[in-house]
């Protein structure tokens, strides 16, 4: 498949170039182990938008018009997120936040589909989350409403949410905890860290002083420029976050660190999903499951 001939061309690659000498990364998606397991973005967003759909069928039930998040499918950010590639995001006009919506794509994409959280009013909450027997003479179901539209997903599938023992809405955390131990490891390998050090170096030249990607990625300066709530405002990008995003953009491309990075990623994606398959595949069914009850949802 797809992924396993790229994960072979990259060890090939470096088996021919050395470990640091990685091939310049194209654009475009990048393919990771893991995403064999996982749905596409277009199916996320259908469990969701049928999430949002039974949920506020629920919350009618009672009375309550609980604004919900619209829901769309996030563009395949994710990946190129974990190996540290900013091509995506047009540096050079945008700097480290993306252009509109990215941001909200990497939260959406991240979080297997879910929109930004769903804001209930606190007069609501036990209705939402089933802390209450009765509302306004009605019985509020075991959970709440946010049990109801789970048990919904997953009917025909509960042993597989009670072996995952996954709370999640949407069950990512198999998924979650594989990816942040493959970068782990990446982030420990010889390979990468020689990788930063060139990094450093090249923007130490242009005049920019930071250890590492994360560093200039995370500087305070600019943190604040992304909203992660709908209330919560944006602020402009600054000249200066653009003209280092840019330099960060291109010493990045300079020492090859995306392409290093996606080996590593790749490497170590494969040897977790070997250690937890049963576990991944369970999470995939899970995910089938809820698929097939989200269509059923919103056309019953």
């Amino acid at each position: 498949m797809l992924v396993r001939s790229l994960v072979a061309l990259l060890l090939l690659i470096t088996a021919a170039c050395g470990a640091e000498e990685q091939p310049p990364l194209p654009a475009g998606e990048v393919a990771l182990p893991l995403q064999r397991f996982e749905l596409t973005p277009a199916e996320y967003a259908q469990i969701q938008r049928a999430r949002m759909w039974a949920l506020d069928e629920c919350m009618t039930r009672f009375g309550i018009d609980l604004p919900l998040p619209e829901v769309h499918p996030a563009r395949p950010v994710r990946a190129a997120a974990l190996i540290g590639r900013l091509r995506d995001r047009d540096p050079e006009r945008n700097g480290y936040r993306g252009p509109v919506g990215y941001q909200d794509d990497l939260f959406t994409a991240a979080a297997r589909g879910a929109t930004k959280a769903v804001e209930v009013p606190a007069a609501y909450v036990p209705v939402f989350d089933g802390t209450v027997g009765h509302y306004r003479g009605r019985p509020v179901p075991p959970g709440g409403c946010d049990g109801e539209v789970k048990r919904r997903l997953d009917a025909g599938a509960d042993d597989l949410r009670h072996a995952l023992r996954d709370d999640r809405v949407v069950p990512s955390t198999t998924f979650t905890v594989i990816e942040q131990e493959a970068q782990a490891r990446a982030e420990r390998d010889d390979s990468y860290r020689n990788a930063q050090t060139r990094w450093s170096r090249c923007m130490d030249r242009a005049g920019y002083h930071y250890a590492t990607t994360a560093d200039a990625e995370g500087d305070p300066r600019w943190a604040t420029s992304v909203s992660i709530t709908t209330v919560e405002p944006e602020r402009d990008v600054t000249p200066e976050e653009i003209t280092t995003a840019t330099a960060d953009a291109r010493c990045r491309d300079e020492v090859r660190l995306p392409g290093t990075a996606l080996r590593l990623h790749a490497e170590f994606q494969e040897e977790l999903i070997a250690d937890r398959l049963t576990a991944l595949v369970q999470a995939k069914q899970l995910l089938d499951a809820q698929l097939r009850n989200s269509a059923l949802i919103r056309n019953g």
